[in-house]
């Protein structure tokens, strides 16, 4: 692997890099405004792709008070087939099941299940554990209303929430999840890793100093700091469902991701991990420009049917 993006990755890339540039004031924004901005120079790269035949957003109860979903249905796809719970990556802080609508529904129509894209609290307005807790009790919420076979799922922040729910279903007797699907998962707090060095850098997409900065908007005073129900990588990993890991070979999170799947296999569950060359972190969002991230989408998806259907 040479560690250069591929000429599709990089436009994506640089287009994000330049849209964020065109709002200056997006260093001293409060939170909202920088919310509004990440949903403006992700908005194209929601659009387009798969048209669902349902298409709706519900509430469920929990611990926490009601929480929203969104039902991503395709045409020939039952309404009680099986279906994935995902959560939207934007470091536990940005991002919004808008931002990641396409994405969704691209795993919706490649795997032919619903995908149920959930609407967490973000930080540092709510802090740890309530993100993960709404997870949890929107699978169980999921789970008496009918839905027989469930996967988690999630892209970086949210791969984290996906895997944390899971490990606290493990822990807590529940209903487990059947399969789980992480993308470049953020589940540590290790910044000392060669992919740290080499792509976490300032001029980055996704910098080492970002990364700090969401886990300190995320966790600060709580206990999340030393629990492996905020920080996966403190966790045993022992009796967990079947993964899909997809690992961008560019991105400061890659050693970490790797190191997970690997820690996952060791302790005797079934791993699948494809690190993909020339991508960086984020890169399935490109998929209207990239066969890169087209390919890793049909990896995922016809893991997901597998699994699933």
């Amino acid at each position: 692997m040479s560690g250069e993006l591929t000429p599709e990755i990089a436009r994506f890339r640089d287009a994000l890099v330049e849209g964020y540039a065109a709002f200056p004031e997006l260093a001293g924004a409060d939170m909202p405004r920088r919310r509004e901005i990440a949903g403006l120079v992700r908005a194209r790269w929601a659009e387009g792709g798969p048209v669902m035949a349902e298409r709706h957003d519900f509430h469920v109860g929990t611990r926490h008070g009601p929480v929203r979903l969104r039902l991503l249905r395709p045409e020939g796809v039952a309404h009680d087939a099986p279906a994935l719970l995902y959560c939207h990556g934007g470091g536990f802080v940005t991002f919004s099941l808008d931002t990641h609508d396409r994405l969704m529904r691209e795993y919706a129509a490649r795997a032919g299940i619903a995908v149920i894209g959930i609407d967490y609290a973000l930080s540092p307005e709510v802090r740890w554990p309530v993100a993960m807790e709404q997870v949890v009790d929107a699978s169980a919420a999921l789970r008496a209303e009918g839905r027989d076979l469930l996967a988690f799922g999630g892209d970086s922040a949210g791969a984290n929430l996906a895997l944390s729910a899971a490990l606290a279903i493990r822990d807590g007797g529940g209903r487990q999840a059947d399969a789980l699907l992480l993308n470049y998962g953020f589940f540590g707090e290790d910044y000392d890793t060669p992919s740290q060095a080499r792509f976490g850098g300032p001029d980055e997409l996704l910098t080492t100093d970002e990364l700090r900065g969401f886990l300190r908007d995320y966790l600060d005073g709580t206990a999340g700091w030393h629990s492996p129900l905020a920080l996966p990588a403190l966790a045993q990993v022992h009796d967990l469902p079947p993964s899909f890991h997809a690992i961008a070979e560019c991105d400061p999170l890659a050693d970490a991701a790797c190191a997970m799947a690997q820690r996952m296999r060791d302790a005797g569950n079934a791993v699948e991990a494809v690190t993909y060359a020339g991508a960086c972190h984020s890169f399935l969002e490109a998929v209207s420009i990239s066969p890169l991230a087209d390919r890793a989408l049909h990896e995922a998806s016809a893991w997901l049917r597998g699994v699933l259907v």
